[in-house]
């Protein structure tokens, strides 16, 4: 059975907070003197800053500290070696075994009821400050240095741990967890001895070291292991495990002062530990060339490894095998450690690995770019003797106008993205715009692997939007009408991870392909509704005409009927919206048009109208009122064997009210059989957003209003 995963952490969250209180502890039960001690030019001891304030005789800060002493030991004098944060850093076991002797005289003094403090002033004079050391150091008294190396250690224990949770199953993950057991060893033991106040005794000193070197190394031995396993097992077993013998050995002859020099113990072991990470880097670079997972993930986190130990080793262990002092302090290296080291969390637990190296590019470029400005800067002044404000402005612009530039256009040729450019948008029209439907997906297929060259493309279940799956591997496109969903696998012909800037670019796309498709679409229907349009136009209009002009025996007559009717024709293929018109006359004239009509056919009209007598009406609403009005006298003449036709139309708070009914045989309400007459009035009604009844019982009575929205005239 295996332990759930939440548990674990807390388990793992519970071990940080105790190795934190357990350092806190070690740390504040130091006697304390109440002053922050920091080294002088000259190799003195300054007093940066007096936290205490009881003291019997003046001591301000910027004095000096000469000797420390009591009436049982004595006085010793003081320099800069003995408040020195790192004792690995002196050149020699001697001078090494010397310190921690003086540290435990020191710290014999400081154990005492009463001591006194030999300082200077700044003005050169000379006196002696007698104090009581507390037996224990307030937490509030620690320095920063502390409170970061502590906050480092517990992080690397949290960070490693969650990544081992969470992939238990693999090997990669166990060896990084080993390593943050490793950095909180490190950072805590450091945090303890490197932010004391003068002295530690000397078994601490030793114990607190031999930890400190112990993690450091096993930190690196953990880093080389995750790498030989992960992504691809590139060592066996038995050869791990001879990397942590050979580990267990470096830690115990150093430990032990067996190497020649001091140095020579301690550092090159992290020099070879950093060249071989390095190697074992690029050896799974170039086996992860077909794994596009794999190399996401292997390039932040090996981008993390090697700008988190480039700290110690250039500014620390280099330095120093020169014979130069270190560039930077332990704990502000600790610090950029653990913001690298939240990085190769990432990595390992493969954590949005689609972005992974997009940000190992960008993060990669600039520290390159920090490292060629100050590099370049270092060698106008030691090297060309330049002075240094010229110096670093001559590197700036180097930097600024050859490497930026070059930069960019590296980032710009790996970042594979989709770009919409200007023959993107004539292709989504013609998508937009295809009526076949295969030959709508195979176009739309074409620009997406000519702009992502996915490995595959294959038809999904439906989704909203667009989305990467697997880590990137995927990357899912919704479909819209005849467009299918779609799934992409691999970008660049399985070479990289979608990224989010390709869901974005994509989502773009498919926006504007579902706009053009819709906009096509209605243009389609815009194009069908006006057939159906000018059809039923022709149906009502031009058919009443021809049949008004068949049944009028008058010659001259027929030819003014026929003008009219061309006229009609010509306004039901314009379907001129004009000003608008004055109802009264635009019904006066379809009065006497359809009583001629009536008359011709021996029917009698019954006419009525009540309304404004300044009412308008727009030309399309007077071409719908005379539709509906000449079908209604057809339908009449043709099938209702009626003898009169009754027309009331009403205009009263903006609506048209229309009731037309005969005396004729009706139709029988419970099976309807509307005509294509019938369909054309429902269809024109309810086009002006009206209502309409037909009733057939006492004859065929139809009642229809519609909104006067487009009067023409007020």
């Amino acid at each position: 059975m295996r332990t759930p995963a939440f548990p674990m952490l807390v388990v793992l969250l519970g071990l940080s907070i105790l190795a934190a209180a357990s350092a806190l502890f070690v740390a504040v039960n130091q006697p304390w003197l109440g002053v922050v001690l920091s080294p002088g030019d000259d190799g003195s001891v300054v007093i940066s800053r007096v936290q205490r304030t009881d003291f019997e005789t003046n001591l301000n800060g910027g004095e000096r500290l000469d000797a420390i002493g009591s009436k049982s030991t004595g006085s010793i004098t003081v320099s800069a070696i003995d408040i020195i944060e790192e004792p690995d850093t002196l050149n020699s076991y001697d001078a090494l075994n010397a310190f921690r002797e003086r540290q435990s005289a020191l710290s014999g003094i400081q154990n005492q009821d009463r001591v006194w403090l030999d300082v200077t002033s700044a003005s050169g004079g000379a006196h002696r400050v007698h104090i009581a050391p507390f037996t224990a150091r307030p937490a509030w008294a620690l320095p920063f240095e502390f409170w970061l190396q502590l906050i480092v250690g517990c992080g690397g224990l949290v960070l490693g741990g969650w990544v081992w949770v969470l992939r238990r199953r693999e090997a990669g993950p166990l060896y990084f967890f080993i390593s943050g057991v490793g950095l909180m060893a490190s950072a805590l033991s450091a945090a303890i001895y490197g932010t004391r106040e003068l002295s530690m005794p000397k078994d601490l000193l030793i114990v607190l070291s031999g930890v400190n070197y112990a993690g450091t190394v096993s930190f690196g031995a953990a880093i080389i292991c995750l790498l030989a396993v992960y992504p691809k097992r590139i060592a066996s077993d038995r050869q791990l495990i001879v990397i942590w013998v050979a580990t267990v050995l470096a830690t115990g002859m150093t430990v032990g002062q067996l190497p020649l020099f001091q140095y020579l113990g301690i550092y090159p072991v992290m020099v070879v530990q950093f060249v071989a990470i390095g190697a074992l880097i690029a050896v799974q670079l170039y086996l992860s060339q077909r794994n596009p997972v794999a190399r996401a993930a292997l390039g932040w986190f090996g981008l993390s490894i090697l700008a988190g130990t480039s700290v110690f080793v250039f500014a620390i262990a280099t330095p120093l095998l020169i014979g130069l002092e270190p560039q930077v302090s332990q704990a502000s290296a600790f610090g950029v450690i653990l913001l690298i080291y939240a990085g190769l969390a990432l990595g390992v637990a493969r954590y949005r690995l689609f972005d992974l190296d997009i940000w190992a590019f960008r993060l990669g470029s600039y520290f390159v770019g920090a490292m060629l400005l100050v590099g370049l800067d270092a060698f106008l002044i030691y090297g060309v003797a330049v002075e240094r404000v010229p110096a670093f402005g001559i590197a700036l612009l180097v930097v600024g106008l050859v490497y930026l530039p070059l930069r960019n256009a590296i980032g710009a040729r790996l970042s594979h993205s989709l770009n919409l450019t200007k023959q993107t948008f004539p292709q989504l029209v013609e998508i937009a715009l295809e009526r076949v439907p295969d030959r709508q997906i195979a176009l739309w297929h074409t620009l997406l692997t000519e702009r992502l060259n996915p490995l595959t493309v294959e038809t999904a279940a439906t989704v909203s939007k667009v989305a990467l799956v697997e880590n990137g591997e995927g990357l899912l496109i919704p479909g819209h009408l005849n467009l299918p969903p779609l799934r992409l696998q691999f970008a660049n012909g399985g070479r990289r991870l979608f990224s989010q800037r390709d869901v974005d670019q994509v989502q773009n796309l498919v926006d504007l392909i579902s706009h053009a498709i819709d906009s096509s679409d209605a243009r389609e229907q815009g194009v069908r509704q006006e057939r159906t349009r000018i059809a039923r136009d022709l149906h009502d209009n031009i058919g009443a005409q021809l049949l008004r002009t068949l049944h009028t025996p008058d010659l001259q007559r027929k030819d003014t009927i026929i003008s009219e009717t061309l006229a009609d024709l010509r306004d039901i293929i314009s379907n001129a919206q004009g000003n608008g018109m004055a109802l009264d006359e635009v019904l006066a004239e379809l009065r006497y048009e359809t009583n001629e009509r009536l008359a011709l056919a021996g029917l009698q009209l019954r006419w009525h109208y009540s309304g404004t007598a300044d009412a308008g009406i727009s030309a399309r609403l007077a071409h719908t009122l005379r539709s509906v009005v000449r079908e209604c006298a057809s339908n009449t003449i043709r099938h209702a064997q009626a003898t009169e036709l009754s027309i009331e139309i009403t205009e009263f708070n903006g609506k048209i009210g229309l009731t037309v009914s005969d005396n004729g045989k009706g139709f029988d309400e419970a099976a309807p059989k509307p005509g294509r007459g019938l369909n054309n009035i429902y269809s024109r009604i309810l086009g002006e957003g009206g209502s309409l009844s037909i009733t057939g019982t006492r004859g065929t009575r139809i009642d229809a209003s519609f909104p006067l929205v487009e009067g023409g005239l007020t």
